[in-house]
């Protein structure tokens, strides 16, 4: 029990692979205050941190913000690749009337590819930047659901395989039926929790399919 008189508890989580290393951040057993009296309180984690900008950065890259991505944006810029060099070298070995319309739709083709990269990396470091403001993020993961912030601001993930979950660059990710998504950084997660802590997610949640 803490010294406060909470029911905030902590027990040592053998380990059973090698975990990420971590920030110091606070994690810490709870039990769930809404369990009904009649019901055994179900024992949860706290986690508070706060998520840097190249975090939120990668966190936006894989939602669905940005359509054109991946393989997705590199078939489009061989198509646009391939349409260049053709306009390019019809340019260079005829000479028609027309032919500048040939040097012209060459540019456009190269500015297309350099949109679908550059154009939305852009986009997302803005974002990120004016997202990733040190809002402090305070979440208890218990095995059925997810309690995230407090009072109006509070919500919830229901962890009964309907929501999808994600891990890339030492981040999980959690995407909600209702377009919602929930971040937590590996640093964040003391290392004696971590194990658990990833079990119950993806117990819980199904594998993000990403076109």
């Amino acid at each position: 029990m803490s010294d406060d008189g909470g029911l905030v508890q902590k027990q040592e989580i053998t380990e059973n692979e090698e975990n990420p290393e971590w920030d110091g951040s606070e994690a810490e057993f709870v039990e769930d205050d809404d369990a009904e009296e009649y019901e055994i309180p179900e024992t949860g984690f706290r986690l508070s941190y706060s998520l840097t900008q190249d975090e939120m950065y990668k966190c936006l890259y894989h939602s669905d913000i940005i359509k054109t991505k991946g393989s997705r944006a590199a078939i489009q810029s061989i198509i646009m690749g391939i349409a260049a060099i053709v306009f390019f070298v019809t340019f260079f070995t005829t000479r028609s009337q027309y032919n500048e319309y040939n040097l012209f739709f060459g540019i456009v083709c190269l500015a297309m590819i350099a949109a679908i990269w550059v154009v939305p990396h852009i986009y997302l470091k803005s974002m990120a930047k004016t997202m990733a403001d040190g809002r402090t993020i305070e979440a208890e993961i218990y095995p059925t659901h997810i309690d995230i912030g407090k009072d109006e601001g509070e919500w919830s993930i229901e962890l009964d395989g309907k929501s999808q979950i994600e891990e890339f660059d030492n981040i999980i990710m959690l995407f909600t039926e209702n377009d919602r998504a929930f971040a937590i950084p590996e640093r964040v997660i003391e290392p004696e929790f971590y194990n658990e802590i990833r079990a119950i997610l993806l117990s819980g949640t199904e594998p993000n399919e990403e076109e």
